[in-house]
């Protein structure tokens, strides 16, 4: 799905080339708004600007049902005097919110060699303190 059929589907389903700017307009602010928020816009702008394969979001997918099982997995140890509802809950508001250190350190872990990880921990820090930066200007 490259801009051009994004364009075509608008061009389709709304024939007015006013609309089909309104559209497209609103469609590249929210990417830009909200990318940084959501994984699952960040690659639906990928895939828009051609940066990476359409099939991509199937392995993304993958990768965020493995974190957020690795993720309950962790709770579980943590809490074990939770019931299977309450880590259920405590994962649903992880996802919800932003989530603790120890919680993605934990996951990265899981995930990866130690030489990956301390090379992924540092570009998710760096990543923690650009979006904080950009919250603090946006909210200027």
């Amino acid at each position: 799905m490259c801009i051009r059929d994004r364009y075509n589907y608008l061009n389709q389903r709304y024939g007015l080339k006013n609309l089909i700017i309104e559209w497209a307009t609103a469609i590249i602010n929210g990417i830009k708004r909200y990318s940084l928020e959501d994984s699952d816009v960040a690659l639906f702008g990928k895939i828009l600007r051609n940066e990476c394969d359409e099939d991509f979001r199937f392995v993304h997918s993958e990768v965020k049902s493995a974190m957020v099982d690795i993720l309950r997995d962790k709770l579980r140890q943590r809490f074990r005097s939770k019931t299977e509802a309450e880590i259920a809950k405590m994962a649903s508001e992880v996802q919800a919110k932003d989530i603790e250190e120890w919680q993605w350190k934990e996951v990265v872990n899981k995930m990866y060699n130690k030489e990956h990880c301390a090379i992924l921990e540092q570009r998710i820090r760096d990543r923690i303190a650009e979006r904080n930066s950009q919250v603090e200007q946006r909210e200027k």
